[in-house]
């Protein structure tokens, strides 16, 4: 091989290693952002997972307990009721076994009142009175009967929704404006996006966590999860379970009871009944005695006219005998409609008196479902949800 042939073969593999090495570069590169992409998707992946998991633990504990867990003051994961609105994920209390759950902010809402406006999620409390309906009455009023179960947690919630907003009680922020309020919501979960700092409202201890909707930036990268009052609502599906214990058993009740009302309006209704068919019969019977006194009393007159008659040699003109005996017809016509009428209001009363008995069982199996349908509406309130 010449020189100049060598200088040439050692060029070309100059040029080839720098090809090489540009080509290595580029794919280092690509790795690095591929790697990079997968290990944040895979942590963003996971975080979803924990969250989703500790909604569940927190559904499932609302639905067993009848109210939502208080935040763990500490890394412990134990509930402390002391500890206000906002702290971590309880998750012992919830028995979730993965302890990375501890890095998890949880808010729940604690908005204290009066009984029946009272919206403290995390306590049990006899809060609901369920319409019921008073023996002898066909009023509704609401009467507490001392359960303490899902639906008193359910009436809660509703209290909540009533509730104005205000900032001291959590709630979640406005995805556009993260200063301004948006709604209340039951709870809240949030991690941070990356490393163990939180971002945003996360990082203090206010009750307020930001939009689950709010876009990932340099200076957010939490996650959120929030569940409001009317998706907890529908997850317990308190609509249907307050309807069916409260104003199902109640209609029913006051329908019963209307009926027993009823009934015993339609019984003193036979009894008058039953005193006028007596009244008729009576009459009837009158009526029979006052045509048989006006057939006698005919019956006479015609005697009269013919001893005149006799007595006269004919001169009383025959007409009254015509006259007396037309009397006497009309006499009998009386009496025999009389009888008539007699029969037609004896069946009349005998009919009255066998509904004025019959009337009475209905009356006691009334009586019997009135206070059946007042104790499956205590057995309601008593059961719950579940």
């Amino acid at each position: 091989m010449t020189p100049s042939a060598a200088t040439r073969a050692r060029g070309f593999s100059l040029i080839e290693l720098a090809v090489v090495l540009v080509v290595l570069g580029l794919v280092t590169l690509l790795l690095a952002r591929f790697l990079g992409t997968a290990a944040s998707e895979q942590q963003a992946s996971a975080s979803r997972s924990l969250l989703n998991r500790a909604d569940d633990a927190l559904l499932a504990y609302a639905m067993v307990n009848s109210r939502l867990p208080c935040p763990a003051s500490d890394a412990s994961g134990v509930e402390d009721c002391g500890s206000g609105q906002v702290g971590r994920l309880p998750y012992k209390t919830l028995g979730l076994p993965d302890a990375s759950a501890r890095a998890i902010r949880y808010g729940v809402l604690r908005r204290a009142g009066d009984r029946r406006m009272d919206a403290d999620l995390a306590v049990r409390r006899d809060r609901y009175d369920p319409l019921q309906v008073i023996s002898g009455s066909e009023t509704g009023i609401e009467l507490p009967l001392g359960n303490v179960n899902g639906l008193d947690l359910c009436w809660a919630l509703r209290s909540a929704g009533n509730a104005t907003l205000d900032a001291n009680y959590l709630h979640v922020t406005s995805a556009r404006a993260s200063s301004q309020i948006d709604a209340h919501v039951a709870y809240a979960l949030a991690l941070p996006g990356g490393g163990t700092s939180f971002s945003g409202h996360q990082q203090g201890s206010a009750p307020a966590f930001d939009s689950p909707k709010r876009a990932q930036g340099p200076d957010f990268h939490d996650r959120v999860l929030a569940v409001d009052l009317d998706q907890l609502w529908g997850r317990m599906r308190c609509g249907d379970n307050l309807a069916a214990a409260g104003h199902a058993h109640f209609n029913a009740a006051a329908a019963i009871t209307l009926q027993h009302t009823a009934l015993g309006d339609y019984k003193k209704q036979l009894a008058i009944s039953v005193k006028q068919a007596e009244a008729n019969v009576a009459n009837g019977a009158a009526a029979v005695l006052s045509g048989l006194s006006a057939t006698a009393g005919a019956a006479g007159g015609i005697a009269d006219t013919v001893a005149e008659g006799l007595l006269t040699m004919g001169a009383v003109a025959t007409y009254k005998v015509a006259l007396a005996a037309i009397a006497t017809g009309a006499a009998v016509a009386v009496t025999i409609t009389a009888g008539v009428m007699v029969g037609f209001a004896d069946t009349a009363l005998k009919a009255s008196e066998k509904a004025y008995k019959d009337v009475d069982p209905l009356i006691n199996r009334a009586n019997v479902l009135e206070d059946s349908v007042r104790e499956h509406a205590k057995t309601a309130d008593s059961i719950g949800m579940y």
